[in-house]
């Protein structure tokens, strides 16, 4: 194990102090944010700050306003957006290879703690949906095995708040910090599992306790959502053509949902710089020759990183995600033999919460034509 701890805690002291005291600097002039519970704060660690995750702002108010050279846990089976990438490679954070249990990165962690070191997380594990998410049993774990407190804090106010702020707009921000909670510990003859299965949901619980009402109303807003999935083959002159019975979507709602949870694509896309832009342009795109080449990459991409779906939708949806990917790229090369063009549109449909009104959505991700 000891060959696997690469971390001494604290690092880069000077450096996270600078940062730190410049990214105040910015908070302050961009944002109006509000931080109440500090003196819930302890001392010293060990100890393991999680927090709800909705952005990418979560991560640099638990680094700016915790007392401490804070070491966070972030996504490592992908590159960082290359919007945000500096920043946190010059801050340092423990890459986590998500989806699987990371050996490497969790005694990298366990390391930390046991030096005292205090672990900054998002048990959520990701930001691909507004809404709470199941907590991920790591920080149940390591602090079972550090014996580490928790300490629970629920920010509000972030979704769209760097965009806001970034047009000097002052966005409100809030931080708000719960009480200490005791590590995770064995309850008699209870299975570890079930005992890090019920120490994550509770830390979320408390979690979720301190996120403003006004932010969960936002995020549980929809309701009774569906998805649908239309799909055309025509000739060039606009005659519609029948798909043979062997090319089928056999599950056109999970294809749909898939589209319209823009970030998995923003992800290929951006981070992993993977052609996959005509399939984030389906209401532009027709040519099946670049929606079955993007879906091929895709396809290709979720055979190397295995979990990449199923880490966030589980295996069941994330098969039927995967499997639309296949049978849409099957369709799109027999239509680009033929000389047909191909029209995909997901259908999204929902009610926000206290109104009837059923809201119809079919353009997920659009981007400007090429």
């Amino acid at each position: 194990m000891a060959q696997e701890i690469a971390i001494q805690y604290p690092r880069r002291r000077f450096l996270r102090k600078s940062i730190r005291f410049v990214g105040r600097a910015l908070t302050g002039l961009l944002t109006r944010l509000t931080i109440t519970g500090r003196e819930n704060l302890p001392t010293r660690g060990p100890l393991i700050v999680v927090g709800n995750h909705v952005a990418m702002l979560e991560a640099a108010l638990m680094v700016l306003y915790t007392p401490w050279e804070i070491e966070l846990m972030a996504a490592g089976e992908i590159p960082l957006d290359p919007r945000y990438a500096p920043f946190a490679n010059t801050y340092g954070y423990i890459p986590v290879r998500r989806g699987a249990m990371d050996r490497q990165a969790m005694n990298q962690a366990l390391g930390v703690l046991r030096q005292g070191g205090v672990i900054g997380m998002f048990p959520e594990g990701g930001i691909w949906e507004s809404a709470f998410k199941r907590a991920r049993t790591g920080v149940a774990w390591l602090s079972y095995h550090a014996t580490a407190p928790i300490v629970p804090v629920g920010f509000g106010g972030i979704d769209g708040a760097l965009t806001a702020a970034l047009k000097f707009e002052r966005p409100r921000l809030s931080m708000n910090i719960g009480a200490v909670m005791p590590p995770i510990q064995g309850q008699g003859d209870k299975p570890l599992k079930v005992i890090l299965e019920e120490g994550a949901r509770a830390v979320m619980s408390q979690v979720e306790a301190l996120v403003p009402e006004e932010d969960k109303r936002r995020w549980n807003r929809i309701q009774d959502e569906r998805f649908e999935l239309e799909l055309s083959v025509y000739r060039r002159d606009g005659t519609p053509v029948e798909l043979p019975d062997n090319l089928t979507l056999s599950r056109p709602e999970m294809l749909s949902k898939f589209f319209h949870r823009p970030l998995l694509l923003d992800v290929m896309s951006r981070n992993l710089e993977l052609p996959v832009q005509a399939l984030q342009r389906l209401d532009a795109e027709n040519d099946p020759q670049r929606l079955a080449d993007a879906a091929q990459v895709a396809l290709g991409y979720l055979d190397q990183n295995p979990h990449f779906l199923s880490y966030r939708f589980g295996y069941e949806q994330g098969s039927g995600m995967k499997t639309g990917l296949l049978e849409l790229r099957d369709i799109g090369r027999w239509a680009q033999e033929r000389g047909y063009r191909l029209m995909v549109t997901p259908i999204r449909r929902y009610r926000r919460r206290g109104s009837d009104e059923e809201i119809v959505e079919g353009k997920p991700g659009s981007l400007p034509p090429l």
